[in-house]
């Protein structure tokens, strides 16, 4: 099956307000300027019934985590919330622990899965969301490209998923650090896209990215 006749699926990485706002506990700098194409990548997504899964930290007060870096994405506070442009309205959200997954009849709208560490795999339910899903191309953007975003692609590429990075849809850290993980993603397979290529799957199965 080429690229363009593939089903898709958007991870939206982490675009909570800690993050992506200037007041946020852990704001990446910089990362206001994404805001436009999370937009658009988004309200794509929602007109051309691509489903979405958006990845959140979800940390407790006492989190571990909390020794490396300062306090953020706290359960319940306003820095936990998805910045407007990347939230659909009634969302499902997957929690990181307990329950059981049942997936929906159809797979459209914005699926929030849960997690406490860099990865999505630190959720229960992931794998079985993974194959509820079944064999789709993984469109991926957000915060932090090094770290949340890097681990997400990793963790796609394991379990055999076909991804496509939105590199004018992510920011960094450090982009030095970025750059080396960046090449790493491209030698296992990984093709960079823009947003406009991303929102045009024909144009982006032809075209790759610089």
């Amino acid at each position: 099956m080429s690229a363009a006749s593939q089903p898709l699926v958007f991870f939206d990485v982490d675009t909570q307000v800690d993050f992506m706002c200037r007041e946020g506990k852990l704001y990446v700098p910089g990362a206001e300027q994404i805001v436009p194409n999370l937009r658009r990548l988004m309200t794509w997504a929602r007109e051309n019934d691509v489903p979405v899964i958006s990845t959140a930290d979800a940390h407790s007060p006492d989190d571990p985590e909390f020794a490396k870096w300062p306090p953020h994405c706290v359960a319940g506070t306003h820095g936990q919330q998805r910045i407007p442009e990347a939230q659909f309205p009634s969302p499902v959200i997957v929690p990181a622990r307990g329950g059981e997954f049942h997936p929906p009849r159809r797979w459209a709208g914005q699926f929030i899965v849960e997690k406490t560490t860099y990865s999505p795999e630190d959720n229960a339910h992931f794998d079985d969301l993974l194959r509820a899903l079944g064999p789709r191309r993984a469109v991926v953007f957000g915060v932090v490209s090094e770290y949340c975003v890097l681990a997400t692609v990793r963790a796609l590429r394991r379990r055999g998923f076909e991804v496509d990075l939105v590199t004018d849809a992510i920011k960094s850290l450090n982009e030095e650090v970025f750059r080396t993980a960046l090449d790493e993603l491209t030698l296992s397979g990984v093709r960079r896209v823009t947003t406009a290529q991303a929102c045009t799957p024909v144009a982006a199965a032809t075209s790759p990215a610089s």
